[in-house]
């Protein structure tokens, strides 16, 4: 469609492959017709939607028909482009620095929701007043299409009824289970009742974060949920020896944020292609943020994130460091993101990822004690319905010490 006064032309996106032709080969025809209608007209804007995939079709190079496009828009430097792309894939920077203005698009702003939520949408949350920071937390990462799709599940739902009140349990389980993407998981561990001992570590755990939380979901002062959401810590390092269960403990924090989980293994991201490895951890930041509140673990984090200048190689791993820092950075205060990180030496990782505002909370767990030993053995016996004794469970409490040395 032709540029006309104050609209916007746009290319359409890709069509479906036409016999001995090719939807980029379109798509460059397209392109060609309307920078020319376009030229010489200021207020014309040129909208190209799926810009990742009309570049390029390997992991770096672009297509002759990119190439050509691109020779089209440095030649009309004048005209106006707004393009889009999915922020977990990677653009070749040629045509990225043909951006000079790059906007994202990720989430939902909190303000927004009393303007999308609809009254008799709202009435099946609550009854007298609706706060919207509780629910919040569970679209967050949606875009606004998502969202109205996502309301429409609920209209069959009743009104909440105070005499009921766990049926809004019911409705924010489902609500948090339809944002769930596939590759993320909704864990069932909760942090007092299933890890055995640990008090003091379950307690700052508590203290540090979990309490936080607690106390800006409740309050409807936006000025005291905008302070709180500055000193919630969105990182943090779990160090210890190897099986103590530091990954639990991930879980268990999961748990307690209802949020979603996914356990990346370091060298899972690596990839022998520049740049894979960095698009790799890009969308696991993206689909976190589309599936939040999330919680994304790196396992093993010393394999990416090892102190730079340790390892000399092809530069890939300082390249994840960097990577790892630019998204830790660009989280907003509200992203209802959190990075957890294990590792069974602290020492090993880069200073740059300890600084405030990234892994900034560290919590050692140590091999367990005897207190601890003895209330997870009781656990388990109390799971499985073990018949065993108070004197043959201080046997084994005792036995296992050679376990925890």
């Amino acid at each position: 469609t032709p540029a006309a006064n104050g609209a916007a032309a746009e290319p359409p996106g890709p069509p479906a492959r036409a016999a001995g032709g090719s939807y980029l080969a379109q798509f460059l025809d397209n392109l060609r017709s309307i920078f020319q209608e376009s030229i010489g007209r200021e207020d014309a804007v040129i909208v190209l939607p799926h810009l990742d995939l009309q570049t390029t079709t390997t992991r770096s190079g672009l297509t002759d028909q990119a190439k050509e496009a691109l020779a089209w828009i440095y030649e009309n430097a004048e005209a106006t482009l707004l393009g889009f792309k999915d922020p977990s894939f990677e653009m070749p920077k040629p045509v990225e620095d043909a951006f000079t203005v790059k906007v994202g698009l990720i989430g939902l702003r909190r303000e927004s929701i009393g303007r999308l939520l609809l009254r008799r949408e709202a009435r099946k949350f609550a009854v007298d007043e609706f706060h919207p920071y509780r629910f919040y937390k569970y679209v967050s990462g949606l875009n606004v299409l998502r969202f109205r799709r996502l309301m429409r599940a609920f209209d069959g739902a009743p009104d909440f009824d105070p005499a009921q009140p766990e049926t809004v349990e019911v409705l924010y389980r489902q609500l948090r289970e339809m944002t769930l993407l596939s590759n993320f998981e909704l864990p069932n561990v909760d942090l007092w009742h299933d890890i055995g001992g640990y008090e003091a570590l379950k307690q700052q755990l508590e203290d540090e974060l979990l309490s936080l939380l607690r106390q800006r979901d409740a309050a409807t002062d936006p000025a005291l949920v905008a302070a709180i959401e500055e000193t919630v810590p969105k990182g943090l390092i779990l160090h210890g020896p190897p099986g103590t269960g530091k990954t639990f403990f991930a879980k268990a924090l999961a748990t307690s944020l209802d949020a979603t989980l996914l356990v990346v293994n370091g060298p899972e991201l690596k990839e022998r292609w520049v740049g894979a490895s960095e698009e790799n951890l890009r969308r696991v930041f993206s689909q976190a943020r589309q599936s939040a509140p999330a919680v994304i673990v790196f396992d093993e984090l010393d394999s990416i994130g090892a102190r730079r200048g340790m390892y000399v190689g092809s530069g890939a791993e300082h390249s994840l460091v960097n990577q790892l820092l630019t998204e830790m950075d660009g989280f907003r205060n509200n992203e209802l993101v959190f990075v957890v990180g294990t590792t069974n030496f602290l020492e090993s990782l880069d200073p740059a990822l300890l600084r405030p505002g990234r892994f900034e909370l560290h919590l050692e767990i140590p091999y367990p004690d005897e207190h601890d030993r003895r209330e997870i053995l009781r656990i388990y016996r109390d799971r499985f319905e073990l018949d065993i004794p108070d004197d043959v469970l201080e046997y084994l409490v005792e036995r296992t010490a050679e376990y925890a040395d």
